[in-house]
């Protein structure tokens, strides 16, 4: 074996290493910081690392820390266990995968790729939030769906129905029109989901009306005759609605009485209530009269009665 120079530096350089394990290249050999395990140092020349594509990247698992220079991205990145992240002056990694990725920075983004609404997500520093969350949506309800996480006033559609639900801080409230619409007391829901009046009245019912908001019903059909049809009137107390046979509001009382000579004042059996709603027959024929008071009448001069004249006192209210 030919032991010249350059064995021996070599020598020298192995037992160096062995006996500091610390490793100076470049420049200034002898001079190494006592921190440091490796040191480059030269005015002229660099450390190139591993020139790899991003495919070739991804197929290498190495050890936490390493580092490649990627051809594809032009730029190095650096292995964090599980990703490899770039280094060239950003801190946000986009991750496209179907199951959620551990979070490096704040701002990271997650493109979840296992269904076909790719939702996308930004991670906090802790936890990923949807930013197509609101609005929110899912085949089926809200109430079918893990970690949603609503705010009072957060949106969701149910892709399977297309129901609208709006979350009102407390739970999920179905706002579509078929759901949202109940028509009851006296309320119908028609086509379209459109209310109609007509339908039975579930409880008692005012329509309280003023001065100026008055209530009014147009295009009521005739009446043939009064006996074939009722009459809606008001109780004066309630105000409630009531029918009445339209016989009932005309009431007449009828008496006859026998007059003797000369008599020009009578009496009927009942009181007098208003003397426009009375007339008065002698003999079948009108005649006129006063009332003297609530309980007699005076019939004209020219009436004074004869002996056995019929008076026929007639009274409607």
């Amino acid at each position: 074996m030919i032991f010249n120079k350059y064995n021996f530096f070599f020598f020298l350089l192995v037992i160096s290493m062995s006996v500091q394990a610390q490793v100076k290249i470049g420049d200034n050999p002898s001079v190494i910081n006592q921190n440091s395990l490796l040191e480059l140092e030269s005015s002229s020349k660099v450390l190139v690392l591993s020139r790899v594509t991003s495919s070739q990247m991804n197929a290498i698992t190495p050890l936490y820390g390493a580092l490649v220079y990627n051809i594809d991205e032009k730029c190095v990145f650096m292995f964090q266990g599980l990703t490899w992240k770039s280094l060239c002056g950003t801190s946000t990694t986009v991750t496209t995968s179907t199951t959620q990725p551990i979070i490096n920075n704040r701002g990271d983004i997650w493109v979840n790729n296992a269904t076909v609404r790719n939702i996308v997500s930004v991670g906090t520093g802790t936890t990923w939030i949807p930013i197509n969350s609101n609005p929110k949506s899912g085949a089926g309800t809200p109430n079918s769906q893990p970690n949603l996480n609503p705010n009072s006033g957060d949106i969701y559609v149910d892709e399977s129905t297309t129901d609208l639900y709006i979350y009102n801080g407390t739970s999920w409230i179905n706002s579509t029109a078929s759901a949202k619409v109940a028509a009851t007391n006296g309320l119908t829901l028609g086509a379209g989901n459109t209310l109609e009046l007509g339908g039975a009245l579930t409880k008692p019912t005012t329509i309280a009306t003023t001065t100026s908001n008055t209530l009014a019903i147009t295009g009521l059909q005739n009446a043939t005759t009064i006996e074939d049809n009722e009459i809606v009137v008001v109780d004066k107390s309630t105000g409630v609605l009531k029918k009445i046979e339209a016989s009932s509001l005309i009431r007449e009382e009828e008496i006859v009485l026998t007059a003797i000579s000369g008599q020009s004042q009578f009496s009927p059996p009942y009181p007098i209530v208003n003397p426009k709603q009375i007339d008065v027959y002698r003999n079948g024929v009108r005649i006129a009269f006063t009332v003297v008071n609530a309980t007699t009448i005076e019939v004209e001069p020219e009436a004074v009665c004869y002996q056995g004249d019929k008076i026929r006192i007639v009274q409607l209210y």
